[in-house]
């Protein structure tokens, strides 16, 4: 069956709430597709027939914004569908977005595969299919794990497909390559997106996020879409600085040292990626087995972008 797969927010995280652009991409490292089984039926199905109920009582009061075969879908779940997926659970990677395209890729009547694609329609489809995991969603993380294409965002409401045509040739190091560190602590973006809109109420927070994170989220984008690797480095290392002054509570504390490191050399750099609190840290070097070394204690994860 058809794969899904996670998805990776590049840049913008919390940002884009407050004026920035994001990047977004699909993540190829972890992914997830329909199977059957007998076995722990319960167990690997978690709350997909709740939510089958529930997507049931939307269609019954006409608020779904699209046409499901909801009793197929409740069918196959007795005969055993369930989605076996790796993609980490509360690391903001698109765990629950995987899941939400699958159900409206294979059980939609019409899924929007019309040229040119409504993003916006797509969206709002996805963000209502997400709320019954997170109580909220934008519709971002579906999407592009739906898409499966890199998703210029310059605002939530205003998105556009990025064709990136040079291809990273991983084995040049003056390309750099960006890898994921596993904080192995789970967490709730709620949590972590409530405490910046908290922190934005103070004036002099709030101005500090537009006159300097926004623009450097901005031309981090610039310089991922033009293969500048060199001057990228350089502008997280800048949003690695500004995001442990302004998110330090973000930071997982026994990462605040190695944050620093990077911070202090020129091997490797980090920044948030996602909400913070745990999950993933984003970093990127230029020397990846040197930063593996550097950084045995925790697992490094590369990442193909």
């Amino acid at each position: 069956m058809k794969i899904y797969t996670s998805k990776l927010l590049l840049f913008g995280e919390h940002s884009i709430i407050k004026g920035s652009q994001a990047l977004a991409m699909p993540l190829f490292n972890f992914s997830g597709n329909w199977q059957y089984t007998k076995e722990n039926l319960e167990e690997k199905q978690m709350n997909l027939p709740t939510f089958a109920s529930y997507l049931e009582k939307l269609k019954e009061t006409k608020e779904l914004l699209f046409d499901m075969d909801i009793e197929r879908f409740k069918n196959e779940l007795n005969n055993g569908l369930f989605f076996k997926s790796n993609i980490p659970t509360g690391y903001g990677v698109g765990s629950s977005g995987a899941l939400c395209a699958a159900i409206y890729d294979v059980f939609s009547y019409d899924p929007l595969e019309k040229k040119p694609i409504n993003f916006f329609a797509l969206k709002k489809i996805f963000a209502q299919l997400e709320q019954f995991f997170h109580g909220s969603s934008s519709g971002t993380d579906p999407l592009i794990c739906f898409l499966e294409k890199v998703i210029l965002l310059e605002s939530w409401e205003k998105i556009e497909q990025i064709n990136i045509q040079k291809k990273i040739d991983l084995s040049d190091n003056s390309q750099g390559q960006f890898f994921l560190l596993d904080t192995k602590i789970p967490r709730e973006t709620g949590q972590f997106v409530n405490i910046f809109l908290e922190k934005c109420t103070d004036g002099n927070y709030f101005s500090h996020i537009q006159s300097e994170l926004n623009p450097l989220v901005d031309e981090a984008i610039a310089c991922f879409l033009n293969q500048d690797r060199k001057s990228l480095f350089q502008i997280i290392h800048e949003i690695g600085h500004f995001q442990l002054k302004y998110f330090h509570e973000m930071i997982p504390t026994d990462f605040r040292a190695i944050w620093l490191d990077g911070l202090a050399n020129n091997l490797f750099k980090l920044k948030l990626c996602g909400a913070g609190g745990g999950g993933f840290l984003l970093g990127m070097t230029f020397d990846f087995k040197k930063t593996q070394e550097t950084i045995s204690t925790y697992n490094l994860i590369p990442i193909n972008i």
